[in-house]
């Protein structure tokens, strides 16, 4: 018989980074001073609130702070007033015995509850009712309680009652990312810190930190890029370390980028580059390029929305503080970029490439949606350019004609001038006009391509009608608000875009309106329905009678 020592088949297990250096005390909470400080305050008096709300972005160490007050109330090694004999609380030690099985997880008096799967009142009553008891061996039983708003309007209420009258040993710790869905009844009975989200320089400190503990080789600009793609986030950011660390302990920026699935920046730029100059032919071999090296089109649809907001806020007065603080090189850059740009044109790109991210869910090819984006905003330029080239002739000869009239008075010119300006609106009102009424005139047609893609679509439009044509957004007036919210769905809407592009060779952009009265259409029917209509009931029951 063999006896096998069960201990040395134990397999070590790494432990993650974002729970090796999970904060230990207070004063590891980066970017938190004013949580700090008043937790501090409040422990150092001895009293403190029975029940606390932690609310913030996901990833930034709500639960952790929770775990360090759990430690903080049941530390060991709490000293006493010399006065009055209370307790003093203060930072855990992290030696004693309690705050070793808080840190192991391990702590009996210490339950963390994930309300994501245990939200119903069934589970509340169970724990009103072992709260009851006294803690086994510490000073406080502590209830975490995780993704609070995730609990149930039964489950809340339940909850309600124990946090109106606890039992004196008992503090409740809610952890959340979406406050406002706490009811109002429970926010009332508690102390509440909003934890404030970190910036990319205070998320690259700590990644720096972990780099340097662990004997990784970073560059400044890999941590950087680390703490931007983390969003926020510090959990996400070193599980993106650990990620790149798994691969190379020493990699370069470009490695990096591969590595989280991102496109060089230099890429983006000459996407940028190319659609600006409404190339969309380079455009679309730099995308298909990008894809057969293994890209992925939503992280380059990210990117470029991403560089588009900071050219706004740049075009807005205030990238200074809120696109690159710190990064002289970077803002430099992003600010050329504003200068060839107007505000409007920058909007105009935004538009186009949130709309291709929304529709990149639904689509069946990836690219499409990118590329329809490029189309629309190089095609739309070009048509503005041409229409300034078409007016070029015009402008010279009204140029010609100013020059003439010189010593014509100030007043007749700016009568005449104001003539000019009426004229072209009128021919401007007059062609909407022209091409309104082609569309309401067709607009039977429409409804026939429309039944066989989507039949409902179809009994939508059947009772609403194109009422105004403002260059080229076409108003849809409808009968009821349903079939109006409905219509302007963005997958409904690019039907009856396409298919009055294809009708009436026009490019439109559609816009609904609810009417006072319920749109009612009358059909074209052919003679013999309309005789039939027209006919005497009268006629044809005299008809039967004989």
């Amino acid at each position: 018989m063999f006896l096998i020592d069960w201990r040395a088949k134990i397999i070590p297990v790494m432990t993650v980074l974002y729970r090796k250096y999970r904060p230990a005390k207070l004063a590891d909470l980066l970017g938190q001073e004013h949580i700090k400080e008043t937790l501090l305050k409040q422990l150092s008096t001895g009293k403190f609130p029975h029940a606390f709300l932690f609310s913030g972005p996901r990833g930034i160490g709500k639960t952790s702070t929770a775990r360090i007050l759990a430690k903080a109330i049941n530390c060991q090694r709490i000293e006493k007033n010399q006065k009055n004999s209370d307790l003093k609380f203060g930072e855990p030690c992290n030696e004693c015995e309690t705050c070793l099985a808080i840190n192991e997880a391990r702590h009996l008096d210490l339950l963390e509850i994930d309300a994501a799967s245990n939200r119903g009142i069934d589970e509340i009553r169970d724990l009103r009712e072992k709260i009851k008891l006294a803690p086994s061996g510490s000073r406080f039983k502590v209830y975490i309680i995780d993704e609070a708003h995730m609990l149930t309007a039964e489950a809340f209420n339940a909850l309600l009652k124990t946090l109106e009258e606890p039992p004196p040993h008992a503090v409740f710790i809610l952890a959340t990312t979406e406050p406002h869905k706490i009811p109002a009844t429970i926010l009332s009975r508690t102390s509440r810190f909003d934890f404030k989200r970190p910036s990319p320089v205070e998320i690259k400190q700590k990644l720096a930190y972990i780099a340097n503990k662990e004997g990784w080789d970073f560059s400044d600009e890999v941590l950087s890029e680390l703490a931007r793609t983390a969003d926020g986030a510090y959990r996400d950011a070193e599980v993106l370390l650990e990620k790149v660390a798994s691969v190379n302990k020493k990699a370069a920026i470009e490695e990096v980028q591969k590595i989280l699935g991102k496109v060089d920046r230099s890429e983006v730029d000459r996407l940028l580059t190319h659609i600006i100059a409404q190339n969309s032919r380079n455009a679309f071999v730099g995308i298909d390029n990008f894809i057969k090296s293994g890209g992925n089109v939503r992280v380059l649809n990210e990117m470029l929305l991403e560089i588009l907001r900071k050219l706004l806020l740049i075009k807005a007065g205030v990238g200074e503080q809120l696109v690159a603080p710190g990064d002289v090189e970077s803002f430099e850059k992003l600010s050329e970029w504003t200068a060839s740009l107007s505000k409007e044109k920058i909007l105009k790109l935004i538009q186009a490439f949130s709309e291709s991210l929304e529709r990149l869910r639904t689509s069946i090819i990836p690219s499409l949606p990118l590329e329809i984006a490029i189309v629309e905003v190089c095609e739309e330029d070009r048509v503005e350019d041409l229409s300034n080239v078409g007016r070029s002739s015009e402008d010279a000869e009204q140029e010609a004609t100013l020059e003439v009239q010189k010593q014509t008075p100030r007043d007749e010119e700016k009568e005449e001038s104001e003539v000019k300006i009426i004229e072209v609106e009128e021919k401007k009102t007059a062609s909407d006009s022209a091409i309104l009424k082609k569309i309401q005139k067709g607009w039977l047609a429409l409804l026939k391509e429309v039944k066989p893609l989507n039949a409902s679509l179809e009994v939508f439009l059947r009772n609403a009608k194109p009422v105004d044509l403002d260059e080229d957004l076409l108003t849809i007036e409808f009968g009821y608000r349903f079939h109006k919210e409905r219509i302007e769905d963005l997958k409904n809407r690019s039907i009856i875009e396409d298919l009055i592009k294809k009708l009436f060779g026009v490019s439109v952009r559609i816009k609904g309106t609810v009417g006072q009265k319920p749109i009612r259409v009358e059909k074209e029917q052919n003679k013999e329905e309309t005789q039939r209509d027209e006919t005497d009931p009268a006629e044809i029951f005299g008809k039967f009678e004989g």
